[in-house]
């Protein structure tokens, strides 16, 4: 056998041997490659849950419900996506956001069944992460309620009850489809979201929706120092809850 059969021969073994997740190491033993088996399971059934309790409201592709009777929030937006960590999804579908229509799910599925769809919904990421910011943000609530009535209130409602369907952003290829913006003071928020990620989403804005960014020079229709932005979250945290 001349040496570019046998070289051919070994190239297809190590292929193989790849495919099938199994090579010899140094020690001549064989190795079965790790595999992330946990998360293609989860993926696979928070595929399924996704499609059976959430694509109704929230669209088959997390592109955000239409409709009179599915108003649910679009998910995959990269915008979104990049700032809100995984716990906020588990935190959102265990305790829903019952003012708003989405229930809460925690006795509903199993804790492995919230973190698959979580898992499902953060496979639509494909941008870097960013850094949010861990802790109790610090800020002035009076002021902050200044600042929140002139650039939140209209869309977020006076006292973060959320606003009217004609008010929200819809998904980037509909940004001003009219969905209904967020209410900051539904008790399910509360419990889910972070002084971090509320500051990050001001900070950075929601593209395809009509939240811009509020920080200076990012070129928002309303650009505030960092400081401000710390006011306006120290406000939304200090607002009564909604159940």
């Amino acid at each position: 056998m001349n040496t570019d059969k046998i070289l051919g021969l070994v190239a297809l073994t190590g292929f193989l041997l790849y495919l099938f997740g199994t090579f010899p190491n140094a020690h001549g033993e064989v190795q079965v490659f790790a595999r992330d088996l946990a998360w293609n399971d989860a993926y696979s059934r928070g595929l399924n849950l996704y499609n059976e309790n959430c694509a109704v409201c929230h669209g088959d592709n997390g592109q955000g419900g239409v409709g009179e009777d599915a108003l649910g929030l679009p998910l995959n937006l990269q915008s979104f996506l990049v700032i809100a960590p995984k716990s906020y999804i588990v935190n959102t579908i265990r305790y829903g956001r019952e003012s708003r229509g989405m229930p809460a799910f925690a006795d509903d599925f199993s804790e492995s069944d919230i973190n698959a769809v979580a898992t499902f919904i953060k496979g639509w990421q494909i941008q870097p992460s960013k850094a949010i910011e861990d802790g109790k943000i610090k800020g002035n609530v009076k002021e902050g309620a200044k600042w929140y009535k002139v650039t939140c209130g209209n869309c977020h409602g006076p006292n973060g009850e959320g606003g009217p369907q004609e008010t929200g952003g819809g998904h980037i290829s509909a940004s001003f489809s009219g969905f209904s913006a967020p209410a900051l003071a539904d008790i399910g928020f509360k419990k889910s979201s972070t002084d971090g990620f509320i500051k990050a989403t001001l900070i950075y804005g929601r593209i395809g929706t009509p939240m811009t960014s509020y920080l200076k020079k990012s070129q928002g229709h309303v650009e505030l120092e960092e400081q401000d932005i710390n006011n306006i979250v120290a406000y939304i945290r200090s607002m009564p809850a909604i159940e």
